[in-house]
């Protein structure tokens, strides 16, 4: 299989568990791995046999951007589900870091790695609605 990587994709999100990291926002950094069969993209240099990158771009963004989490597990998981929901790919890795963490010192960043594949991941996203309902019921 094949893997495109889109690194170091910066966005301003409000997440996180302080008042002030979601009223303020900060900055968010995300990588993308998506694996998937580009053969067919290499062999006829045409757009529409790939994943388009402004797609995969704006796709990311949304959910950074528009959505509010708690942890930026959650925003990896998001992150996941949309690349799973708008792609045909087999697997996926999203990092998604968070510069200077308010942990109490200087760091560079929190980073979280999630890596599934779909099989994996719509195994627990079934898991996680059943769950759900089980719950309202």
């Amino acid at each position: 299989m094949d893997t495109l990587k889109i690194k170091g994709l910066q966005f301003f999100g409000h997440h996180g568990t302080e008042d002030w990291e979601k009223m303020t926002g900060r900055r968010f950094t995300v990588d993308l791995e998506l694996t998937a069969d580009f053969g067919k993209a290499g062999r006829s240099d045409r757009l529409e046999d790939a994943f388009d990158y402004r797609v995969v771009y704006a796709r990311a963004r949304h959910v950074v951007e528009s959505e509010s989490h708690n942890l930026i597990e959650r925003v990896a998981w998001r992150l996941l589900s949309e690349m799973f929901r708008t792609f045909p790919v087999s697997v996926v890795t999203v990092r998604v870091g968070k510069p200077e963490a308010p942990i109490g010192g200087l760091n560079q960043s929190a980073e979280i790695e999630l890596r599934r594949t779909r099989e994996q991941f719509e195994a627990e996203a079934a898991r996680e609605q059943a769950a759900a309902t089980r719950k309202t019921v």
